[in-house]
């Protein structure tokens, strides 16, 4: 089964390309375009994100860290998803970013980039699992007598990380149907979330996106190292 849309004309030009740079056709593309979208939606999920974000923005730094602070963020990640696409375009290959590393440079500059990307996927596996592991246990805890102790922390990030290895091993079929309810969840969410909160809101100060606060110290929980307070 190939992706909708995908003809063999299409086909034909992927052969020929590969081709060219002595690769056989190995792969089908099964996902659709925005299946291909959604896996990458899914990955950074603004939801999960822009949530956490918003605690570290705001205590930082204000709400400057959210009206100059994001939009910087955003114009840098944009830069290299500009500057990978372009490379993926050129070398439309299986391996990602370590078989990119070793056309560009040399063996060695794809081994290294091959072991810090397997090191951060299992970084950030862990770290969301976590991180699901926080919300349950604080969202359905107390009604289903759930303690947030280590031992039931390790159960559920056992059991959660090996059902994500089964639907992996299933095949892309089964993911891309995830991706996809993800994709629409997370974009559809966030915009929901958006209008929700600004119609709830009982007044809009704009200004307050561009101005900057210390909320630093024992004043924010001591969340955040305490400098000095001369900038507040």
């Amino acid at each position: 089964m190939t992706a909708p849309g995908y003809t063999e004309v299409d086909k034909a030009e992927d052969v020929k390309h590969l081709h060219s740079m002595g690769y056989a056709q190995e792969l089908e593309r099964r996902l659709s375009r925005f299946s291909n979208f959604a896996v990458s939606f899914s990955i950074i999920c603004i939801l999960s994100g822009g949530i956490n974000s918003l605690a570290q923005a705001t205590s930082g730094a204000g709400g400057i860290g959210i009206g100059i602070g994001w939009l910087v963020g955003c114009f840098v990640s944009l830069t290299f998803a500009v500057a990978m696409s372009q490379i993926s375009s050129a070398y439309p290959t299986a391996g990602g970013l370590y078989h990119w590393g070793s056309i560009l440079g040399n063996r060695g500059t794809g081994w290294v980039t091959a072991w810090l990307n397997l090191l951060g996927l299992i970084t950030v596996l862990g770290a969301i699992n976590v991180g699901t592991w926080t919300f349950f246990v604080g969202a359905f805890g107390p009604a289903l007598g759930i303690e947030g102790n280590l031992t039931n922390q390790m159960i559920f990030l056992i059991i959660i990380t090996g059902a994500q290895a089964l639907i992996n091993h299933l095949g892309i079929k089964l993911t891309a149907k995830l991706t996809d309810f993800s994709g629409y969840l997370i974009f559809f969410g966030s915009i929901l979330i958006a209008i929700v909160c600004l119609a709830a809101a009982e007044t809009w100060d704009v200004s307050r996106l561009f101005t900057f606060h210390n909320y630093s110290g024992d004043a924010g929980a001591g969340v955040w190292p305490s400098v000095s307070n001369a900038w507040v």
